[in-house]
């Protein structure tokens, strides 16, 4: 295979491959070949232009240019494509646009070059009739809109026989069409992967239990168990159990809905208390929010308030431009100087700029593993002055150690950690999962559920029955205050000297504490170093809420230099928090892990959660990071000052550029022809600089 290294900075270079095209399945053999070299960290091979994308270190540079030069033209590597990866899919629609938008220029190109001027000229006027009758119908309806003014654009050039401004006009309008297509498509495919659980594993409840399968395993008839904390994979029908569930993915209502025998539920639905047994009625990917997901696309809500300002703008600006063509003309008579303000606009390019720069930033925020879930939240990002963190699984790792079991009465450790984890396993979080694998790690078998049907109490703990006896596990609020526990004397200091500085977990049965576990979460590597930056990047204010003791929040707080921190925080605590922090004119961004974090994610303007965050944090969040790495919070807040720096500048550049030429039309200095052509050529010169990456090549690689 030849190839050409097109471009190369240090662990990153770009391949064309001498084939011309590929196929899907050989582009994405191709990434499978390159990929199993050792040190290689990103392959994206491209089919449409036979790009090849390599990241790795200098020292493995040389054996993946092997690899490449190894590969037989004749017989390429092939892979099937998955229909749910979504990065793929991300990827075959950007390779779309632009084979779509190369298309739309060469035929441009060859129109102008080898069609005689008398059928370029019909084709012209043809292609026009579609423009003029959309901008009629607006002009039925009663809307004077950029519709109408592109239509009246067009066919002042087509009656004047300036044929080739008419086509210029209509070339750039298809190609803002191009554009607001690709920008629905990524953000489809965007909310797709954001608003459903398509990976990991459920409970099937089966005539032998409840048994963990993989998610491809659910069909229609499947009786799947939803516990407290889970996102629903799947619509089905209940037909055991109660609980309050999420909704808002669906209809955007954050009040929870009550659920019983006969109810309906629905995929990508949160349970947030209870527990269900439901049967599938609708499979994963034939799910209602998978028929739903393209209306959430185009909502408005979903746009920048930029760009829905520059839309609203351009519109706004078209009775302006009628205004001033009747009034250059009352006052000169001259139709070619009236004529400039209609050739010479700022709606197209300030139509066109604004949806192309918030799509570039999107799609760049994606390649660094950042999915944002409208153009929105980025501008929310960029303004917020507040940013308010969980401990637990954020600012700590997502994955806790358990490091002693302190056991009471007459019980073993072994006991506690045993019924503690046949407890915890039905509950999806991260101080569970520690006890879990404590026990596994022990070799302690608690595969014969010990207990009846767990009920999970929001922010608290669990509570069941053991051997008819009622059993809790959880906080030291909910154990000794809620459920009246006693605490044996000095257990506490007892704890400080066994683990200093871990959180503990508490287990009673029949009203009398049979022991604790101590768990701790060391530090993110990155957190201080996050920390610091967002600080540099315009953050006033950083906050931490957790429901850990005083001590274990003080800790983490003084090692960060946190600016406030409320330790022993319940879920409604926080979200009060937040929006107080909003009431008192703070924009605030929440990161967020856990089930109880979802209150005040929703509360937010900007809500993020990280790969490792609960189902139901990453299904309420804004912004996904789809890696555990807190600094992707600095790369997202970058983005999104940039953008809106862009957004600022070209604003002023349009405006500037253009009335320059609207003055210099009407003063008879710039021939129209002229004027129209550096308006149209300066459009697209604007449109094409707002793709350029936002990031340098330094931030990309440091992230």
């Amino acid at each position: 295979m030849l190839y050409t290294i097109v471009r190369e900075s240090p662990g990153r270079m770009r391949l064309h491959l001498s084939v011309g095209c590929l196929e899907q399945q050989e582009a994405r053999g191709i990434e499978a070949s390159i990929g199993r070299l050792e040190g290689v960290t990103q392959v994206e091979a491209h089919a449409a232009n036979a790009s090849l994308l390599v990241c790795c270190p200098p020292d493995v540079r040389q054996v993946v240019l092997e690899q490449v030069a190894a590969l037989d033209v004749l017989h390429l590597p092939t892979a099937e494509v998955q229909p749910d990866d979504t990065d793929l899919a991300l990827r075959l629609e950007d390779e779309r646009f632009v084979l779509a938008a190369g298309n739309h220029v060469a035929w441009a190109l060859l129109r102008r070059l080898l069609l005689p001027t008398p059928v370029r000229a019909a084709w012209v006027v043809a292609r026009s009739l579609a423009y003029v009758a959309e901008g009629l119908a607006a002009l039925v309806r009663g809307q004077l809109t950029v519709e109408v003014l592109d239509a009246t654009a067009i066919a002042a050039s087509v009656l004047r026989g300036t044929y080739s401004e008419a086509d210029t006009i209509m070339f750039l309008l298809r190609l803002s069409d191009l554009m607001q297509e690709h920008v629905s498509n990524r953000t489809k495919l965007s909310l797709e992967q954001g608003l459903v659980a398509r990976d990991g594993l459920v409970w099937l409840v089966t005539d032998d239990g409840d048994v963990e399968v993989p998610i491809h395993e659910v069909a229609v008839g499947s009786l799947l168990r939803v516990r407290t904390g889970s996102v629903l994979v799947a619509d089905g029908t209940v037909v055991f159990g109660e609980a309050e569930v999420n909704e808002a993915s669906l209809t955007g209502e954050a009040a929870l809905v009550h659920k019983g025998a006969g109810s309906s539920v629905y995929a990508g639905t949160a349970l947030e208390d209870g527990e269900l047994v439901a049967c599938v009625s609708a499979p994963p990917g034939e799910a209602r929010i998978d028929a739903i997901t393209h209306m959430v696309e185009n909502s408005i809500e979903l746009k920048a308030a930029s760009q829905g300002r520059a839309e609203r703008m351009a519109d706004g600006l078209v009775p302006v431009a009628f205004a001033a063509f009747a009034l250059i003309y009352a006052l000169t008579r001259n139709i070619e100087k009236a004529l400039a303000v209609l050739m010479v606009d700022y709606s197209c390019a300030i139509r066109l700029s604004t949806p192309i720069a918030v799509m570039s930033a999107m799609r760049e925020a994606t390649s660094q593993g950042i999915v944002v879930k409208g153009g929105k939240y980025l501008e929310a990002l960029s303004e917020a002055d507040t940013v308010v963190f969980d401990k637990t699984g954020t600012l700590t790792e997502a994955a806790p150690r358990l490091v002693a079991v302190a056991p009471a009465e007459d019980m073993t450790a072994d006991e506690v950690l045993r019924l503690a984890a046949c407890i915890e396993e039905h509950y999806p979080h991260s101080v569970a999962r520690a006890i879990v694998d404590a026990a596994s790690e022990r070799g302690l078998s608690h595969e014969r559920e010990l207990h009846a049907m767990v009920r999970y109490v929001v922010a608290h703990g669990i509570a069941s029955e053991v051997e008819g006896a009622h059993a809790v596990i959880g906080s030291a609020h909910f154990v000794f205050e809620d459920e009246g526990v006693a605490c044996p004397e000095g257990f506490g200091a007892y704890l400080d000297e066994l683990a200093p500085g871990a959180s503990a977990v508490y287990l009673a049965r029949g009203g009398k504490l049979m022991g604790a576990l101590c768990i701790t979460d060391p530090l993110r590597p990155d957190a201080a170093q996050t920390l610091n930056q967002l600080r540099q990047l315009g953050f006033t204010h950083i906050v931490m809420l957790t429901g850990d003791s005083e001590r274990a929040a003080q800790t983490v707080a003084c090692a960060l230099g946190i600016d406030e921190y409320c330790s022993q925080v319940l879920p409604e605590d926080k979200a009060t928090k937040v929006e107080r922090l909003e009431a008192a004119g703070h924009r605030v961004v929440m990161v967020g892990d856990g089930i109880n974090d979802s209150p005040a994610l929703a509360a937010a303007s900007v809500s993020v959660a990280l790969a490792d965050a609960s189902d139901i944090a990453r299904t309420v969040a804004d912004v996904s990071i789809r890696d555990a790495s807190l600094g992707k919070l600095v790369v997202a807040r970058r983005l999104s000052m940039r953008l809106q720096q862009r957004i600022h500048s070209r604003y002023q550049l349009i405006v500037g550029f253009n009335t320059l030429l609207i003055v210099l039309g009407v003063a008879s200095v710039l021939p129209l022809t002229t004027a129209a052509t550096l308006h149209n050529l300066s459009t697209v010169a604007i449109a094409a600089a707002n793709t350029r990456p936002l990031l340098t090549d330094e931030e990309r690689m440091a992230s």
